[in-house]
């Protein structure tokens, strides 16, 4: 028998078309790209009644382990004149006189590739993992609470070659069969003057009009095992091997994939991976992650820890099952979040648990409706941990296990914050909305746009509902407990002026003197006998420095927010005693960093920021920090982005 690769010629009765998946996944390296759906197919794969978490072995050669030339020919045999081919869309195509370095997966506890062999086009209601593997493109028929929907997450296989090229090992646990596919996409491309289509397949060579069967042949696959490392024998499941992958990929690069991508399932006790070079092997597990965890490279494992360690306190909580329940405790669905949302004893008890403990955990409800079904009650799950100076700027979201990257959620500060989602009906309806990589979700995708009701709106509530409830925890403190921020913030009295906004003035206890501290007791009792207006925006103190940020009223999008910053002084005005040799805005070792605002530094210790969304942060340091910080903000319509602004403002 002689195995090959072979490519259809062009049939001019079909347009050419080429293959554009990759652009779906160029937010990703290539290698994360391969892990993460790699082991999200395997984990949707989990083999009925298979008790325990899925296993994956992945293996990757490096030169040491590469596969010789002489042994890889077998395997490229009729497929080089179409990867060197004029057209074909690679670029620095490996030689076939080259050695092969290459990276095997495996999973285990998982069903195979199921279906008939010989089925070449959808069929409704036919369940045909084969097919929609191997001979689909946009076509998907996972379950609708599966993790993927597109169809298209496969692409990352070929795209991770050099030659865009990879086999498939599958051994099916219904009937036992093994069976191997090759497959390549290039681009149209042309040999010796004939044209051939993108899509190639390494087999017998078919009959006109028919394509190329999958190889069965026993001693093949045995030889191919072999060659490639593969541990598969008669184990039910998927083996992918990439041939001339990236040298770049090493087990420590895919360690640190699955760290950032799977930490939560293997915590879990879902998934267990083992990564294994020609010398190394690391297993992943729930067990072994927190020394491994401790080992990664700085940029992974600062980042991680503190997920880490919550997604521990969270599995606490799941075991027991002791999330409040906001349904439970009379909290109806919400596509807004308020205070009044939340009956009042509730609310208490949401804030007493967050402030005395600085962790929470609530289950929130959620319905969801198909424009043509019945409306489903669902819910997802809330935990946040108060963590000074956090690194994390949104919150992590899961949805059955997939870590969502990238969803564009309203800012959080000092928190860590892990939603998770894992109820069917909520699931489906989050997966119908994510891209193909499975990294955002979008109101505008096809497969949600319009099939549900109130549907932008309801992800719109969850995609901000962590930071929607820090809103109102934050505003029930400061309205509950005027005092509780005396020693950071002296908040000035408005005037009779409407215009005139609230004026905060910020300095270290240190700095107070007890004379001070009685016109703060005085400005307090003041307080309490005025009706206060509450800001859109707060100032607080970070070392070397200071945070602004706030969530404006439509109106207030592009009015400026001026701010007036001075080292404090134990006499005598801070800001009239400033001078530019204490430091200037605009130079080192003053570091600005804003999102969703525009900044002006129109003098040297004074800032004006215009915000331009409906969240903000402007977060300035590089103060001297054995230097006491004083600060005066306020908001003026008088400064808007259509205005000059003005030389000389006060702030009598």
């Amino acid at each position: 028998m002689k195995l090959a690769w072979h490519f259809s010629k062009v049939n001019p009765r079909f347009k050419n078309r080429e293959a554009t998946q990759g652009e779906f996944f160029s937010s990703d390296t290539e290698l994360r790209a391969f892990v993460r759906e790699a082991v999200q197919n395997s984990l949707d794969a989990r083999r009925p009644g298979c008790n325990g978490p899925v296993s994956i072995r992945i293996y990757v050669s490096g030169t040491e382990g590469a596969l010789s030339a002489e042994s890889a020919k077998r395997y490229f045999r009729g497929g080089w004149d179409h990867f060197h081919a004029e057209g074909s869309g690679l670029r620095d195509a490996p030689g076939k006189d080259d050695s092969c370095p290459f990276i095997a997966y495996e999973d285990s506890g998982t069903t195979g590739l199921t279906g008939d062999t010989e089925q070449f086009h959808e069929v409704p209601g036919v369940r045909n993992p084969f097919y929609y593997f191997f001979r689909a493109e946009g076509q998907s028929n996972k379950l609708e609470t599966g993790r993927g929907r597109w169809g298209l997450g496969k692409f990352v296989f070929p795209r991770s070659s050099a030659i865009r090229s990879f086999f498939g090992l599958t051994v099916r646990y219904d009937d036992q069969k093994r069976l191997l596919v090759g497959q390549s996409i290039l681009r149209s491309h042309h040999v010796d003057d004939k044209s051939y289509t993108p899509d190639g397949w390494f087999g017998e060579k078919p009959e006109k009009d028919e394509a190329a069967a999958p190889v069965d042949d026993r001693q093949f696959i045995d030889q191919f095992e072999e060659d490639f490392c593969l541990e598969r024998r008669q184990d039910p499941g998927l083996s992918l091997v990439v041939p001339f992958c990236d040298l770049t990929w090493t087990p420590d690069a895919i360690v640190e994939s699955i760290l950032q991508d799977y930490f939560y399932v293997i915590l879990r006790d879902e998934l267990v991976v083992t990564v294994e070079g020609a010398n190394t092997q690391t297993v992943l597990n729930s067990r072994t992650m927190a020394g491994i965890l401790s080992a990664a490279s700085e940029t992974v494992r600062q980042p991680l820890k503190p997920l880490f360690d919550l997604t521990r306190w969270i599995l606490t909580k799941q075991a027991a099952n002791s999330q409040m329940n906001l349904r439970a405790a009379g909290v109806t669905c919400q596509t807004k979040w308020n205070q009044k949302s939340i009956p009042p004893d509730v609310f208490h008890l949401i804030r007493r648990s967050f402030v005395d403990s600085g962790r929470l955990a609530l289950r929130v409800p959620v319905d969801v409706q198909h424009r043509s079904g019945v409306l489903k009650a669902t819910h997802f799950d809330i935990y946040l941990e108060k963590a000074e100076g956090s690194l994390q700027k949104r919150p992590m979201f899961i949805r059955d296990g997939i870590i969502i990257s990238d969803v564009r959620s309203r800012l959080i500060r000092d928190l860590v914050a892990i939603v998770t989602i894992d109820d069917p009906p909520l699931t489906e309806f989050l997966g119908d909305a994510e891209n193909p990589a499975h990294t955002e979700w979008h109101e505008e995708t096809s497969h949600f746009k319009g099939k549900y009701v109130n549907g932008a709106a309801t992800l719109r509530f969850i995609r901000n509902s962590v930071a929607d409830l820090c809103q109102i925890l934050t505003e029930a403190v400061e309205d509950e407990d005027p005092e509780m921020l005396l020693d950071v913030f002296s908040v000035g009295l408005a005037s009779s002026d409407s215009n005139q906004k609230w004026t905060v003035e910020f300095a270290s206890m240190t700095s107070r003197s007890s004379a001070k501290s009685e016109d703060g007791t005085a400005r307090l009792q003041k307080l309490k006998t005025k009706i206060r207006h509450p800001r859109s925006w707060r100032l607080t103190r970070k070392a070397g420095g200071f945070r602004l940020s706030g969530r404006p009223q439509p109106e207030e999008i592009n009015c400026g927010i001026e701010v007036l910053i001075a080292y404090d002084r134990r006499s005598g005005s801070a800001l009239r005693k400033y001078s530019i040799t204490d430091f200037q805005l605009d130079h080192d070792p003053i570091v600005i960093q804003a999102e969703g605002v525009h900044v002006e530094i129109p003098e040297p210790n004074r800032l004006v920021v215009y915000p331009e969304q409906d969240s903000f942060e402007v977060l300035v340091t590089g103060f001297d920090p054995n230097r006491d910080l004083f600060l005066q903000a306020r908001t003026s319509k008088s400064l808007t982005r259509f205005r000059p602004i003005r030389e000389a403002l006060t702030f009598e």
